[in-house]
């Protein structure tokens, strides 16, 4: 039985998830719908098909922060089948990899990797919406709902661990997608072994395995960074559970 106080108790909290789910839903849907390539010389120069949209891990990690709006707004509308989506571990995983995917994204910006937003046609505002929404707009949402979840029971460190699992799998995915088969697509520049070459020996020839060396260490560093915010995020949880429980 939840607290009185718990935001899981609210109904206004099941209308919040549910707008925020069926609008990421039917931003995917439409972009997968209206999808139309634009060549790029830069950032697009092959048309590998409308579901490559879904080998993003932006657009992974939201479809998979929209199904968790979903459900846990039907848990609060009581759907009881569906509390255990409310348990504070499922809200970590999930608010970690869409922050994390936001930041990635928006510091592209300053590096000139990240494609600019422009607004000048109804099909450019309507994947530049996407991206908004995906990237700035879905992730504040949810740190915003987790910080409202100090009522909830305080989590263990052991599953920061398991954080880290799924940004692994895809990294893995990505690197032998990219190396094997054909055409040759990379999600993100940084699983290139050619692109990490260029940042560390431009101009010089050596061999692209030196890529692949380089790209283990950026790798444990990039798992690393899924851990720690979900550290920072446990962290906040669990001081405002302990506050939650001492005022009681």
């Amino acid at each position: 039985m939840k607290e009185k106080g718990s935001v899981w108790q609210k109904k206004s909290t099941g209308v919040f998830l549910m707008i925020l789910g069926c609008l990421l839903l039917l931003s995917i849907i439409l972009r997968v719908s209206f999808y139309r390539f634009e060549y790029n010389e830069k950032f697009t120069t092959v048309d590998y098909g409308r579901f490559n949209y879904f080998s993003y891990f932006t657009v992974q990690s939201n479809l998979a922060a929209a199904v968790y709006c979903v459900l846990a707004a039907l848990s609060v509308f009581g759907v009881k089948k569906l509390k255990p989506v409310q348990k504070p571990a499922a809200g970590l995983f999930i608010t970690t990899y869409v922050i994390i995917a936001g930041i990635v994204y928006c510091s592209g910006f300053p590096m000139g990797l990240t494609p600019p937003l422009a607004w000048d046609t109804a099909y450019h505002r309507l994947i530049n919406s996407t991206q908004v929404l995906h990237h700035m707009i879905n992730p504040v949402a949810l740190l915003v709902f987790w910080l409202r979840q100090g009522s909830e029971p305080r989590l263990s460190k052991r599953v920061l661990p398991a954080v880290g699992i799924y940004p692994f799998v895809y990294s893995l995915f990505c690197i032998v997608r990219g190396a094997f088969f054909k055409p040759v697509f990379y999600a993100y520049p940084f699983y290139n072994p050619y692109f990490i070459l260029d940042v560390i020996a431009k101009g010089k020839d050596v061999s692209f395995i030196w890529g692949y060396v380089t790209m283990l260490p950026l790798l444990v560093f990039g798992i690393s960074v899924f851990v720690c915010m979900a550290a920072v995020l446990l962290f906040v949880h669990n001081r405002q559970a302990k506050k939650y429980t001492a005022e009681k």
